[in-house]
């Protein structure tokens, strides 16, 4: 006799399927790891050491992250002196949260379009391997999806009970602990489910959300605010200006995943256009908010469309409740064989990312290489002024950084006062690594930020260079030590051995 699943466990049976699906996903992934995932760990092991979220123990803190929650957990991996690769933890505890983000599409599929669309919300995030392409690259992007989906799912039935609305109102306020737009999302979720509901208690609770999220999120804000002195984080004033030109050219960088998600969003709005209910309406009101806040971002240099992902999330569940609703007239072998096409369809980004994950190869042989190579060579209370501000940083362990990229992400001199190299420079650090797009000898544009400490003679009067690491054929990085700090030749005969590695491009 033919095994046959009941009815009732057909969703959770799909939703066990993307968990797999999503797993054998995160481990072809597991090796990438971002660069900037050294600058949260950098806070975070200050942060357990007891010096605060602070990135440099010995200058005035600055806030130039922007996934406060992510790096609170990050240092109770410090704190707890978890065994082994601290990095491979950060990478599964973002692979949980990815879980999450399947369990909280599934249940926010039931909620607003059926069980059915449930279990297609997690497969049709599950197959996209953007998902589990960042939940092993190292940020709080899984963490963030996974708030904001089960914010939702709260806020659909905050109208029920109070309880439900001080959920709701939580589940934000710790949304907009991972990500500042989350804060964002938040009220104009709330805003629209006040506005959709009837006056009396119904109003009243998701009010209450608003008040729990306003008591939450206040009582952080006051904390930062005393902390880092402004009322913006550094990464704001690092990144706030959106011209005609940057936007152009963000539309430019997202247009290929806005091309993707067009056939989905279509279909979703094409079936979903008659009689739209409440829940449904949270759901895409949420997906609206979220595309319009990732083009908040003046550029995504980073691969895998990582600011889209919340936008793709919501959109995937409107359009699995329009998937489930088209095929349940149909048999389930019509079902099972145009659900693995969509899924096919679903994964044509995930099949782009699969070389980026050589990015941590590089990032191995030149940035961490380098940084434990200072941590091992420079002299104690040495000093580094530098442009990468992840690998280098974290893996030297020096109490002081200077961030000399123009953007000022960890520079409050330059996000207050502008960009001026000769600040830098007159600060003297032990250490100076510049950009270059040739190995061997300087290659800058004319006006590029290191052409400017090239061009200086009191930086080329400070300073000697030592050798150029390699991050791949056109980015390299020059180091120089200032005149006077006294290395060992057995020190700089490792580190020009190491930097000559660096040059092994087929690696």
């Amino acid at each position: 006799m033919a095994f046959r699943l009941p009815g009732k466990l057909l969703p959770l049976f799909g939703l066990a399927a993307a968990v797999v699906i999503f797993l054998a996903l995160t481990a072809a992934y597991f090796d990438y790891t971002i660069d900037d995932t050294y600058i949260s760990l950098r806070y975070a092991r200050n942060v357990a050491a007891g010096s605060g979220f602070v990135f440099d123990e010995a200058v005035p803190p600055v806030e130039g992250y922007t996934n406060f929650l992510w790096i609170t957990c990050e240092a109770a991996l410090f704190a707890l002196a978890v065994p082994g690769d601290v990095v491979t933890w950060v990478k599964l505890i973002g692979v949980l949260w990815g879980v999450g983000v399947l369990a909280a599409a599934y249940l926010v599929g039931r909620e607003a379009y059926g069980a059915g669309a449930g279990a297609f919300a997690a497969l049709f995030l599950a197959g996209t391997g953007n998902f589990a392409f960042w939940a092993v690259g190292g940020l709080e992007t899984m963490q963030y999806v996974c708030l904001i989906l089960f914010a939702l799912l709260f806020t659909i039935n905050a109208g029920r009970s109070f309880a439900l609305a001080a959920a709701a109102g939580t589940a934000w306020a710790l949304a907009a602990l991972a990500r500042p737009e989350g804060l964002v999302l938040a009220v104009v979720t709330l805003a629209f489910g006040v506005a959709a509901s009837p006056r009396g208690r119904q109003r009243y609770r998701y009010l209450s959300a608003g008040a729990v999220l306003a008591v939450g999120y206040g009582a952080y804000f006051v904390w930062r605010y005393h902390f880092f002195d402004t009322f913006l984080p550094n990464t704001y004033y690092a990144r706030a200006g959106i011209s005609p030109a940057t936007f152009l050219a963000r539309v430019r960088g997202v247009l290929p995943f806005l091309i993707y998600a067009a056939p989905p969003a279509v279909f979703a709005m094409w079936r979903g256009r008659k009689g739209i209910n409440k829940k449904a309406g949270l759901v895409w009101v949420a997906a609206a908010t979220s595309l319009i806040l990732a083009f908040a971002a003046r550029r995504e240099w980073m691969p895998g469309f990582r600011y889209e992902l919340p936008f793709a999330a919501f959109l995937w569940i409107t359009a699995a409740g329009a998937f489930a609703a088209f095929m349940r007239p149909r048999s389930k072998v019509v079902t099972a064989v145009v659900t693995v096409l969509v899924l096919l369809y679903m994964f044509i980004p995930g099949v782009f990312l699969f070389k980026e994950t050589s990015y941590a190869v590089r990032l191995d042989r030149a940035h961490v290489a380098l940084g434990k190579w200072l941590r091992r060579a420079a002299p104690p209370g040495s000093s580094l002024a530098t442009w990468d501000m992840g690998a280098v940083p974290y893996f030297s362990e020096l109490p002081v950084v200077y961030d000399v990229n123009p953007e000022g992400l960890l520079s409050r001199e330059t996000t207050r006062r502008g960009y001026n190299p000769a600040y830098f420079v007159a600060r003297r650090p032990s250490f100076f690594i510049l950009y270059s797009s040739r190995a061997y000898g300087i290659a800058a544009p004319r006006g590029n930020w290191a052409w400017r400490y090239y061009r200086s003679a009191a930086f080329n009067r400070a300073y000697v260079y030592l050798f150029t690491f390699s991050f791949r054929e056109d980015y390299h990085l020059r180091v120089y030590v200032a005149k006077g700090v006294e290395l060992s030749p057995s020190d700089v005969a490792e580190g020009a051995a190491l930097a000559g590695l660096s040059r092994n491009f087929s690696r």
